[in-house]
């Protein structure tokens, strides 16, 4: 018997198998991928699944090559700033924009404290060496705008001046606190997320307790995280 009737519609009979077969079809497939991708179990005690790092990454992708340790990029960057401060000798407090070239946003401290500050804050609070915004510092070109690294640089230090000149003021007008790269950074080129807190305060990693009512808290002014 032909699956159509003369005038070209589907017999009602021929209709029913058709359904009927497509139906169980989509249901095998259906509980085939989802027994292929099961929910992942949370941890114990855990109301969050734990983040996974390479939920995105192909599955032919090359292993990623793990970072220097923060010791070795702390001496990679002691090499440069040895002879930064060597090539400077006898101007270290000089405006920084009249010793270095292309120096655009904080050319009005001193040398010296321009090179303490892309070591300790810069390069501390990101993890990094002083080639990732400096590409060609191995060659003695620190001028140059090749890493487009340096420019979000400078753009994240005209944001942090904002906050510590405009902003904190206003919340607290006495004692004014700071906030740093490290304040959201903590040692990361990408702020961790939400799901890396700190520990507890008083806990291994943790904060420590906030001083006693009444006691001056040390080192008011300084950076802070809040």
């Amino acid at each position: 018997m032909s699956d159509f009737a003369e005038d070209g519609a589907i017999m009602p009979g021929r209709t029913r198998e058709r359904i009927a077969l497509v139906g169980m079809t989509f249901i095998v497939v259906s509980c085939t991928r989802a027994a292929a991708t099961p929910a992942p179990a949370p941890g114990r005690g855990s109301t969050t699944a734990a983040p996974n790092a390479t939920a995105n990454v192909p599955a032919n992708a090359p292993p990623r090559r793990p970072p220097p340790s923060r010791d070795s990029l702390a001496k990679l960057r002691a090499v440069f700033v040895t002879q930064v401060m060597h090539d400077i000798a006898g101007r270290e407090s000089q405006p920084a924009g009249e010793v270095f070239k292309n120096v655009q946003v904080l050319k009005n401290i001193s040398a010296g404290d321009l090179v303490t500050k892309m070591d300790k804050e810069y390069g501390e609070a990101m993890g990094w060496n002083c080639t990732n915004c400096h590409r060609l510092a191995p060659q003695g070109n620190w001028a140059s705008d090749t890493s487009n690294n340096k420019v979000r640089a400078r753009f994240m230090q005209g944001m942090q001046d904002d906050i510590n000149k405009v902003q904190l003021p206003k919340l607290f007008p006495k004692d004014t606190p700071k906030i740093g790269c490290a304040t959201c950074h903590r040692g990361y080129n990408e702020p961790p997320p939400p799901a890396y807190l700190l520990p507890e305060r008083g806990k291994p990693g943790g904060m420590p307790f906030p001083p006693a009512r009444g006691n001056p808290p040390p080192g008011r002014g300084a950076q802070f995280s809040r």
